[in-house]
């Protein structure tokens, strides 16, 4: 998505007479659909794909830094109701780090790092590609509080504070209720993570480690997490790979891994995703694959037609797939 400023507004501060930089994106996208479930039965049609608006605004404060706020909006086209995607508001300090506060949906971890190029629809869990959600689970709605400091120009730590957000905001805060477990396993536990990312000559390593609030609340709820992904581009293309691996309280152990490239030809570029989640220790042992398949071709700078092709197993001798086809138009 391309971002274009659109409007600069100049606004009175409490500081004086300071200027804000706002910009707005999105992108519009309509298509044809098809999805086929285990048993063969096989839906599908054509319609206005979700489309995204995204509002920007930055400002300068003296003495302090450089604060930013975005704030995103989905909507699927006429009569389908609009949701926000998510919202930050942060404060560069420079060489002192940076703050951020933001309420977002999170997609899986190893839709980013690992899987560059990649689009992911899927979810192992469910075989529904048709939300727009990563391969591996999402993980729902969570207000985090984070900071991340730049150790040099290649290495960076953060820590963050995440909290499930199973209410809307608004002028009731009922947004804000939401701060104690409230008995849903994995990632709707508080938690904290720590994290480290290199970034030097194509080369990015990251990787990190999640502490699971409530995890002796229930036999199914997470202890801890670890993970790690890397990616390297050449030029002609863009490799990836990562894992995740999740326990819980009493042993049971999920792990995620995925392989991504990508390889841009011309105007055209073309991904892949390869993936497997491994559930062990408990009384339903199993392995599950998806792969993905994806190509975009650009028509313009900001217009462009894409394909992705999914094969997704949730269970021995349940695979579902999906195909997608679209014209995007980006602003």
């Amino acid at each position: 998505m391309m971002k274009k400023t659109l409007v600069a507004l100049a606004a009175i501060a409490v500081t004086g007479g300071a200027f804000a930089q706002a910009t707005m994106t999105g992108a519009l996208a309509y298509g044809y659909s098809q999805k086929t479930i285990s048993t063969g039965a096989t839906s599908g049609g054509m319609g206005l794909d979700t489309s995204d608006l995204y509002f920007g605004i930055s400002e300068q404060v003296e003495g302090l830094g450089k604060v930013s706020g975005g704030l995103g909006i989905s909507t699927g086209g006429k009569g389908v109701a609009t949701a926000g995607t998510g919202n930050f508001i942060s404060l560069d300090m420079g060489s002192m780090g940076t703050i951020k506060m933001d309420s977002v949906y999170t997609n899986s971890w190893l839709g980013g790092v690992a899987s560059p190029g990649s689009v992911a629809y899927c979810t192992f869990s469910s075989g529904d590609c048709s939300s727009g959600v990563g391969m591996f689970s999402t993980y729902g709605y969570q207000d985090s509080l984070s900071y991340v400091l730049k150790l040099s120009d290649a290495l960076s730590v953060s820590i963050a504070h995440a909290e499930p957000d199973t209410a809307a905001g608004g002028g009731s805060a009922a947004g804000l209720t939401n701060y104690a477990y409230s008995g849903a396993a994995g990632d709707q536990q508080r938690h904290n993570t720590y994290s480290a990312t290199f970034k030097s000559a194509g080369l990015t390593i990251t990787g990190g480690y999640r502490t699971f609030d409530g995890a002796d609340q229930s036999t199914k709820n997470s202890n801890f997490r670890h993970r790690a992904a890397a990616s390297y581009d050449m030029g002609v293309a863009k490799i990836g790979g990562g894992y995740e691996t999740t326990q819980t309280t009493y042993g049971d152990t999920t792990t995620d891994t995925v392989i991504g490239l990508s390889a841009p030809l011309g105007a055209l570029t073309v991904s892949a995703q390869f993936g497997q989640r491994t559930k062990a220790g408990g009384t339903s042992d199993s392995t599950y694959a998806g792969n993905i398949y994806a190509a975009s071709y650009a028509l313009s700078k900001r217009t462009s037609v894409d394909g992705t092709y999914i094969s997704n197993q949730t269970s021995g001798t349940s695979s579902p797939s999906f195909f997608i086809t679209r014209l995007v138009h980006s602003f």
